[in-house]
């Protein structure tokens, strides 16, 4: 680990050290114990990293680092047992949602510098694990720009910046360097290695943008798990308005309607009030004849045809009410799966 003191640049030699051990590590450490150098380099190829020619690209790798570092530890802050980045001069901090818990809990958040001021967790997306606080004292604060994960490449460097609990605390946050090895939607994993207490520290770019939140991790070098930063800004509005949610839980259409008490009965049991169902005329003790065109022969052949719907959707359902048969549309609306 590297930690930037302040007032005090380390030597090219030790910093070039450190950038070659990172690199040999990160990139060639879990291969090598799986298959041997030769299913190292196998490996650190298929994601298209490549290993700095010789000592003037260290150096040149380690004056930029030297200047994102210089220009992003300010922001990155402890937050009651984990860390988080301050992304506006308002006070808006980025964390995860395991160590903000739930909107409306007050925290206190630490600058490097030792300074600890007071915020309150608002909004948190549970589904991947994003958290948001807010500073509630007088700015401005300083910040760092957002930057945007959809576009990440295999083998790109980035910087991971935190406070891990064997570190000493009052300190400036310590400092890895790593390479993207996967980037999706919903995940980033990097190989600059986390630990507990980084919960919620900045993955950041060679140009000082946050790409990802630090989420979870565990021994192997190449399993550091971060939150994409698209997923903050895709729910931007939800975690601002303090609201606890899950993104990843998925809305399946609903019709309104439970069986009849007998198996035996074909006939709808129950109608939901305020439901699509009630809205559409049906009633308990109608039979559907078709859904969607579908023909139903049980009342069972129905959940299944509603299911393949979404939210929203219009169906034409055909029904038999005593000796009447009749047909009626209904909009679907949406249920948490």
């Amino acid at each position: 680990m590297f930690h930037p003191r302040r007032g005090r640049e380390p030597s090219t030699r030790r910093f070039s050290g450190l950038l070659a051990r990172s690199f040999l590590y990160g990139l060639f450490l879990s291969a090598a114990v799986r298959g041997g150098w030769a299913q190292a380099e196998q490996d650190a190829r298929a994601v298209g990293a490549r290993p700095p020619a010789g000592i003037e690209d260290l150096k040149a790798l380690e004056a930029r680092i030297q200047t994102t570092v210089s220009k992003v530890a300010a922001c990155v802050v402890g937050v009651s047992g984990g860390s988080g980045v301050v992304v506006s001069d308002d006070g808006h901090v980025l964390t995860v949602a395991h160590v903000s818990e739930r909107a409306g809990r007050s925290v206190a958040v630490t600058f490097p510098d030792g300074r600890r001021v007071r915020a309150v967790t608002l909004g948190n997306d549970h589904g991947v694990d994003a958290g948001l606080v807010k500073i509630v004292e007088e700015g401005p604060w300083p910040h760092v720009e957002m930057g945007r994960s959809g576009d990440l490449e295999p083998g790109q460097w980035c910087l991971t910046l935190g406070y891990p609990v064997s570190f000493e605390r009052g300190k400036p946050p310590v400092l890895r360097i790593g390479r993207v090895l996967r980037s999706g939607p919903t995940i980033i994993m990097a190989d600059s290695k986390i630990m507990g207490g980084d919960s919620g520290g900045p993955l950041f770019d060679l140009d000082g943008r946050v790409i990802g939140i630090g989420s979870r991790c565990d021994d192997r070098v190449i399993l550091n798990v971060h939150v994409p930063i698209d997923c903050f800004r895709n729910q931007w509005e939800r975690l601002v308005k303090g609201e606890d949610f899950n993104s990843l839980r998925r809305a399946v259409a609903f019709l309104g309607v439970a069986p009849a008490e007998d198996p035996e009965d074909q006939r709808i049991g129950t109608v939901f009030p305020n439901s699509p169902a009630a809205e559409a005329g049906i009633k308990p003790g109608d039979t559907v004849l078709r859904f969607d065109g579908q023909p139903i022969s049980r009342y069972d052949d129905l959940p299944p045809l509603v299911q393949r719907k979404s939210p929203g959707n219009r169906v034409e359902i055909e029904l038999r009410r005593g000796d009447e048969v009749f047909k009626v549309e209904a909009e679907l609306a949406g249920v948490s799966g």
